[in-house]
């Protein structure tokens, strides 16, 4: 398949997740990653300072158009105060991108704006259309000669979910979420302001921009998920009545069905990056990553010396998956389902090497660590979380204050970074609201039956894999899992040895969590989240004018220049009961996450059935090193071969921009391979020098450009 010359290709980055946090200009993710003690940016790639080689590079691959986002924080310091150092330094981005003969592509909003703008009710105030319109105003007429294409709002189907926490999240995904107590009712009022005051800022900024520079190409980029074109439709005609989602809202995301009873309270220790959908996950409190360890007198010293021999492994067969991409070829794998045992094999001669977690094949705490030694580590970045029955909001908000606190104990990673006072206590608030107010007590902890039977028993059961450190009998001394859990315990009980501990088979450990009872949320929860991921056509329903007008105005239906999308990942109908990982997508687990390229196919030719005098824009496609068992340049060329097909079928698709040029921070996640798009690889959290290193798919990409063909 072929690309018409017409066709652009280009990568993009975000401010926010590219460029080194200022605290003299914070905006509401730095606060929120702050508040809610999730992984700050910190330096991030430090683009502010390196955009000229970042520039080359993406030039050097061939790319004809550039993606950057302003910082808003950064530009408009106060009402009325606008930074003109930060604005030159942008438009110097634009000149250096038409320099290399790119087109430049200007995002407004990619999910970030001023602290100070919060406080005066962000966007759901009233006022918010006209301050918005008023920036991109100003950016326009500072920058608007360079620019080729504006996106008012990054993904703005997105922007909802800073104000909806169903029943079985313990917080809001994203800022500014909503004060305490809001509920069901409160999130839908909310909803019903944001989605108009998204569609009138968003026209008003356009109307602006066009009166300064006629030619300008205005639009949105909303995330667009991949359904059978027959579920799409449905779902789409729901979309226009109004009473059916609030009603369907509130009956499914209210509260689960029925609180459920498990064997333990929850699981904790070795519990990474699979899949967890069957349950509902603590924040990190630890990063991980797999490791390979030999004899510490083995004469092998480097991973060519492990062809021909044997090496253990510890987990399910999906681990081996992922030890053959690392391990040279002729190396046997042989399946433990003990790190103990794997130890012994390796002790005994039985195997040469062992691969897997390095916190667990060879922990602090093991007994006879020096007759060990790591031949490698950092293969992989993972995170180790808490488990816990679905539903539980009030026990995994306990744990999550718990692991702020532990965090900041063990790895020192709760620093404040920010121009905001401390409040000096880590629990963690609801919402930026609830910070404003100085609302950061003791959090009430209304789980219902679940705590008060935890009380009742006057011990905190913990199902812990025995092979976790501290627990196995090599490992005299507490690990970190048996300290947190004492942790935990001292916060319900006051009492850190409250606990009782429960043994569990490493590779069955989930299996303490799961319920009959679950299998009912489980369903529940997919029909909450149905409405949520599913009903992501809700901007064009509105531009083309097939929403109530109380949701989308009259004078913003067509308001676009392009039709702007982006997408990642999808669902075919034959795999729909695999819904769960479009969820995990969402929480930014993105290695199980779906892969299915038609879906893009699916969604350009339905867009352009709605808007077919307008050009189509794929402004975001990518992927991790390997999601759904796809690895990135197999993601690549099966979606660049849906954009070839509909481009040979006469769609009038004018760019295609892969997401993203380098590592970037993850919205808060820990940096890890889950959460890794970028085509440069940068090690965000221990190379000093922040060096990007080519992976395989920036060859391949160049190639597909050079040739204009997959």
């Amino acid at each position: 398949m072929t690309f018409p010359d017409s066709l652009l290709f280009g990568v993009a980055n975000a401010d926010h997740q590219v460029e080194a946090y200022d605290p003299d200009h914070p905006d509401v993710w730095d606060l929120w990653e702050k508040t809610q003690k999730l992984t700050p940016r910190k330096r991030a790639a430090d683009f502010w300072h390196r955009y000229p080689e970042d520039l080359e590079r993406a030039a050097s691959l061939g790319c004809k158009i550039f993606r950057f986002s302003i910082s808003w924080a950064r530009v408009q310091e106060a009402d009325g105060s606008w930074n003109i150092e930060a604005l030159d330094h942008y438009r110097k981005i634009a000149e250096q991108i038409r320099s290399h003969g790119m087109k430049v592509m200007v995002t407004l909003v990619h999910f970030t704006w001023p602290v100070w703008l919060e406080r005066e009710g962000g966007l759901i105030a009233s006022t918010f259309p006209d301050r918005f319109a008023a920036y991109a105003k100003k950016v326009a007429t500072h920058l608007g000669d360079l620019v080729d294409y504006w996106v008012s709002f990054n993904e703005p189907t997105q922007l909802v979910y800073g104000f909806i926490k169903p029943w079985w999240q313990n917080r809001y995904y994203m800022p500014p979420g909503l004060p305490a107590g809001s509920g069901a009712s409160g999130e839908a009022e909310a909803l019903g302001k944001l989605i108009p005051n998204l569609f009138l800022a968003h026209t008003r900024a356009r109307v602006c921009i066009k009166e300064l520079r006629p030619e300008a190409k205005v639009g949105v980029n909303p995330l667009v998920t991949g359904f059978p074109p027959w579920l799409q439709n449905f779902l789409d005609n729901q979309l226009r009545r109004e009473w059916l989602l609030r009603a369907m809202y509130r009956f499914s995301m209210a509260e689960p069905l029925i609180t459920e009873r498990a064997k333990v309270d929850i699981v904790i220790g070795g519990l990474t990056s699979e899949s967890h959908h069957r349950l509902s996950y603590s924040t990190p409190y630890a990063v991980t990553g797999k490791a390979i360890i030999v004899l510490a007198d083995s004469s092998i010293q480097d991973l060519d010396d492990l062809a021909g021999k044997k090496a253990a492994y510890v987990g399910e067969t999906g681990v081996g998956k992922i030890a053959t991409t690392h391990l040279p070829d002729g190396c046997e794998l042989v399946r433990f389902n003990h790190v103990e045992k794997a130890r012994q094999a390796l002790t005994s001669g039985e195997v040469s090497a062992i691969y897997g977690d390095e916190l667990l094949i060879l922990p602090d705490q093991l007994g006879d660590k020096d007759r060990f030694r790591l031949l490698v580590k950092g293969l992989t970045r993972e995170t180790h979380a808490v488990g816990l029955p679905i539903g539980h909001s009030g026990l995994l908000h306990l744990v999550d204050n718990v692991i702020a606190d532990f965090r900041c104990e063990y790895f020192g990673a709760c620093e404040v970074e920010s121009e905001e006072e401390a409040t000096g206590d880590t629990v963690i608030p609801l919402s930026l609201a609830d910070y404003f107010a100085g609302k950061v007590g003791k959090p009430k902890l209304k789980d219902g039956e679940g705590l008060r039977r935890i009380r009742r028993r006057g011990r905190l059961k913990v199902g812990i894999r025995e092979d976790a450190p501290g627990m196995c009998e090599s490992c005299p001394t507490p690990g970190l899992e048996v300290a947190l859990a004492k942790a935990v315990a001292q916060a319900i009980f006051e009492d850190p040895d409250k606990v009782e501990f429960i043994k569990l088979a490493p590779t069955h450990s989930i299996k303490a969590l799961e319920t009959k009872a679950g299998v009912i949320n489980k369903v529940w929860r997919y029909t909450g989240t149905i409405g949520l991921i599913a009903n992501s056509n809700w901007w064009y329903l509105g531009s083309k004018g097939k929403l109530p007008e109380n949701l989308c105005p009259a004078e913003c239906h067509g308001a676009h220049d392009f039709v702007g999308l982006d997408y990642y990942w999808g669902l075919p109908t034959t795999r729909l009961h695999e819904f769960h990982r479009l969820i995990e997508a969402g929480e930014g687990r993105f290695l199980n996450a779906p892969v299915w390229p038609e879906g893009l196919g699916h969604a350009l030719r339905h867009l352009h059935r709605w808007f077919p005098d307008q050009e189509l824009l794929i402004i975001e496609n990518g992927c991790v090193p390997i999601a759904d068992g796809v690895t990135r340049q197999e993601y690549l060329r099966v979606h660049l071969d849906q954009v070839a097909q509909a481009c040979a079928d006469g769609l009038p698709i004018s760019a295609y921009l892969c997401w993203s040029l380098t590592s970037n921070r993850e919205w808060g996640h820990p940096f890890t391979d889950q959460t890794d798009f970028g085509l440069y690889h940068i090690a965000m959290d221990t190379d000093p020098d922040l060096k990007r290193v080519p992976s395989p798919e920036v060859d391949y990409y160049r190639k597909v450009i050079a040739n204009r063909s997959i």
